[in-house]
């Protein structure tokens, strides 16, 4: 049997964060061990799958977002305050109280952290952006988990395929060759994820079991970034795709969050450089 269905990135990362939660990996450290869940929109909606409580702005929960005008940060006032579920206990972190760090000591294979990325590579390799020299949050913690063996988990919408090796793009950004006034936003560097990708297409798979292809990508109007996938198996199969698809139909799109150039302290730290020129 087969069906035809189009997702919009927000229905992609709903869809995405459904399947995450059911993975063996995350029910065990849901229960018995630690999920730290970094910022950004896709671990947005992990955590309200994970909590089943709804957040008021999930964008409050980015450190960072690519907008029309270009890369902008979300002010340390102004984000959601980090979770960490630990041993099933929700521990919720505000900025000045630090991050996955305060548990990376106690955390091994049989825990996880979950951060998505910006690009997928041809190989199924997912690079992210950073705009920090030290490479911001993702730096932090990609030497523990490469060094312990923690589970990584990447969510990556299919919409962010590009025809060039990752290798390419790491060797060829960085913040320092790059001139702020020929910026959009904030100039970044990039690092790899080396971690389990889940797309659609593994979404899809996890819930009901069907294959699928991408047969369109993005769109116009409300179908921007909008991904188009043929869904095949058994009936049974496909049947439970189109029911858990039809049941994230209409899913709120996510706004850019306010700028606030004024006060970023990306844009008026002189010992950052002034990475950014701004957008407003």
């Amino acid at each position: 049997m087969k069906s035809i269905i189009t997702l919009t990135p927000e229905e992609s990362k709903r869809l995405i964060a459904k399947a995450i939660v059911q993975m063996d990996a995350v029910q065990k450290a849901k229960k018995d061990g630690i999920i730290g869940l970094a910022r950004c929109s896709s671990c947005a909606y992990i955590v309200e799958e994970l909590t089943g409580r709804k957040m008021e702005n999930l964008m409050r929960y980015c450190s960072g977002y690519i907008g029309g005008p270009g890369s902008c940060a979300v002010l340390n006032t102004e984000q959601e305050r980090l979770l960490v579920l630990y041993h099933g206990e929700e521990k919720w972190l505000h900025y000045t109280e630090g991050n996955i760090l305060k548990f990376i000591d106690e955390m091994d294979q049989d825990d996880v952290i979950i951060k998505s990325g910006n690009v997928l590579d041809p190989s199924g390799q997912v690079g992210t952006l950073v705009a920090h020299p030290t490479g911001g949050e993702a730096g932090y913690y990609l030497p523990h988990i490469l060094a312990k063996g923690i589970h990584l988990i990447v969510p990556t919408l299919i919409s962010k395929s590009i025809p060039f090796p990752l290798s390419r793009l790491l060797t060829s950004l960085g913040i320092s060759r790059i001139r702020v006034d020929r910026t959009h936003g904030i100039v970044c560097g990039m690092i790899p994820l080396p971690g389990t990708v889940i797309t659609e297409i593994d979404a899809i798979r996890l819930l009901s079991g069907a294959e699928s292809l991408p047969i369109g990508v993005n769109g116009i109007g409300t179908g921007k970034g909008s991904v188009t996938l043929l869904v095949e198996g058994a009936e049974s199969e496909v049947d439970a795709a189109w029911e858990m698809v039809n049941s994230i139909k209409g899913e709120p799109h996510l706004s850019e969050f306010p700028s606030r150039c004024d006060v970023c302290y990306i844009k008026n730290d002189p010992e950052r450089k002034a990475r950014c020129q701004g957008r407003e």
